[in-house]
């Protein structure tokens, strides 16, 4: 199979002028290209605003943050290192052996064990806001906190107001109808910085108490190693932000695998109490992480309406410091980019855009597998008429994306046909399912695409040729693997994206050897 990658030539797809401004923008110290929130794509900031942007919404609060000194931080480091053995050693055998040795062998692999602070820009809100993120990918802690998640993600769903997507939610509305004769209002909320406002203390007991509450619902949960993991990720999170090192105080970070699962189930468990106290006032009730959408009940007189929706409130905002905005009742409102409003007996929904969205759709120059394209195209036409309750909102979107990717470079000759395969595709979907527990049995072979590379039709044509399905020997699928056959297993290609803009001009690790040192902000400041 090797022959088949012999021989070929890079041509670029960037001019040298692209690339030399690539280039400039990798080796400068003045400016840092960061991502913006909410997808709404890279934004441009001098590298001084952008660290004191850091202080000033984040780092300097005493509360949350404290700063340690490298020698603190690299010995806390070294315990939690012992700590996180010293688990496995625990708690062998309450863990898979899948599940030891992947926590045990990731850990082992960590070559930079801090996780690393980076900025959000908000270019959404005026004036300015951040959104701190922790990255843990490749962190010591990391493989923990995916076995955690893992785990979490069952009990979240077993809660009243657990929200999986925007997909369930209007899948509800198809059931959902209003009662003739009373009157309903939309709301929504949104809980102020809820990461870092999450007390530490009370959303591990919360978690506890509800999993030993439900047992028969988690018969095969590992509870005490469940609770000392989040105790590890939530108590000894030691980060680097350039030069400097802290320690997280209160909440979880953003970044964490199971930051949102953990947020969903320590709030939950409160709104479980919510819902039964306010069940002849709200129709509907669901949260996605920290954002919640409701419809509301309304008395016949004013007077006590207004004192119901107060004291709801109130009662939402009893949580331990969380505080939550709540929105003015209305007919309309706008949740997980969704216009939703009450129209006779139902919600009505269709997809909302903000308005400084820039569409940036993978350019026609790009080097991506073939494949991509139509995925976008597919994804978006699935995604429309799903979510969008009349026909005419749905189109109206898909007329959008047309021209978003003629602005592109694509032309009309290219997406007309994958437009037609995606319309028909869509029209003969089977409904959604969940998938089956347990891996799936496929072979991956993985590579960096190349637009010269052999097609993947002829790499598993190869494959099947010298491999699965071998002239004058024995087929892969009847070779015995431990005692019994391989089986048939479906081999894919799978491609890896080679390094986009993003890669390229990362942001993540502010390195202590470019430009001033953090360090002498926290002087400052």
């Amino acid at each position: 199979m090797a022959k088949l990658f012999r021989g070929r030539k890079s041509i670029p797809n960037l001019s040298r002028v692209n690339r030399n401004a690539l280039e400039y923008l990798r080796k400068q110290e003045d400016f840092i290209v960061a991502t913006c929130d909410k997808g709404l794509g890279p934004a441009i900031i001098e590298r001084d605003r952008y660290l004191e942007l850091a202080f000033r919404d984040h780092l300097s609060d005493s509360s949350t943050y404290e700063r340690l000194d490298i020698d603190i931080a690299s010995m806390m480091l070294h315990e939690n290192r012992k700590r996180l053995n010293k688990w496995l050693t625990d708690h062998k055998e309450e863990l898979t052996d899948q599940e030891h040795d992947y926590i045990d062998y990731h850990s082992n692999l960590v070559k930079d064990p801090f996780p690393y602070f980076y900025l959000l820009m908000k270019v959404h809100k005026s004036p300015l806001k951040t959104r701190p993120i922790v990255s843990f990918s490749g962190s010591l802690y990391h493989s923990l906190g995916v076995w955690v998640d893992t785990h979490l993600q069952g009990v979240a769903k077993t809660l009243r107001s657990f929200l999986q997507s925007s997909f369930d939610l209007v899948e509800n509305f198809k059931t959902f109808r209003l009662l003739p004769g009373r009157q309903y209002r939309l709301f929504t909320a949104d809980a102020t910085s809820m990461y870092t406002n999450i007390n530490t203390d009370a959303a591990i007991k919360a978690i506890h108490d509800y999993i030993m509450n439900n047992q028969h619902k988690f018969p095969y949960l590992p509870l005490t190693p469940l609770i000392e993991a989040l105790e590890m990720l939530m108590k000894r999170n030691i980060f680097q932000f350039g030069d400097t090192f802290w320690l997280q105080l209160i909440g979880i970070a953003m970044g964490a695998p199971p930051a949102p699962t953990i947020a969903t189930i320590s709030f939950g468990t409160h709104e479980e109490t919510l819902l039964d106290t306010f069940s002849d006032c709200l129709a509907y009730y669901k949260r996605y992480i920290d954002d919640v959408f409701g419809n509301w009940i309304c008395d016949d007189d004013p007077s006590i309406d207004a004192r119901k929706w107060r004291r709801f409130q109130r009662h939402l905002n009893r949580w331990h410091q969380l505080e939550w905005i709540v929105s003015e009742r209305t007919t309309e409102v706008v949740f997980l980019d969704l216009t939703l409003r009450l129209v006779d007996d139902r919600i009505h929904s269709c997809i909302y855009e903000k308005e400084n969205n820039l569409h940036l759709y993978i350019p026609a120059k790009s080097a991506h597998p073939p494949g991509v394209l139509f995925g976008i195209i597919s994804g978006s036409v699935y995604r429309a008429f799903s979510l969008c309750s009349d026909t005419a909102d749905a189109q109206s979107y898909l007329r959008k994306l047309w021209r978003h990717l003629i602005a592109r470079g694509y032309s009309p000759l290219t997406l007309r046909p994958l437009f037609a395969k995606a319309f028909t595709n869509n029209t003969d979907r089977a409904p959604r399912t969940e998938r089956p527990p347990g891996p799936p049995e496929h072979l991956l072979f993985k590579l960096t695409y190349h637009p010269q590379d052999p097609s993947s039709h002829l790499i598993q044509n190869t494959w099947k040729r010298f491999v699965a399905e071998p002239p004058l020997s024995k087929a892969l699928k009847d070779i015995d693997n431990n005692f019994k056959p391989f089986g048939h297993r479906r081999f894919l290609v799978c491609y890896q994206r080679s390094a986009n803009l993003g890669n390229l001009l990362s942001y993540r690790k502010i390195l202590p050897t470019s430009g001033r040192p953090v360090s002498s902000f926290c002087e400052e400041l």
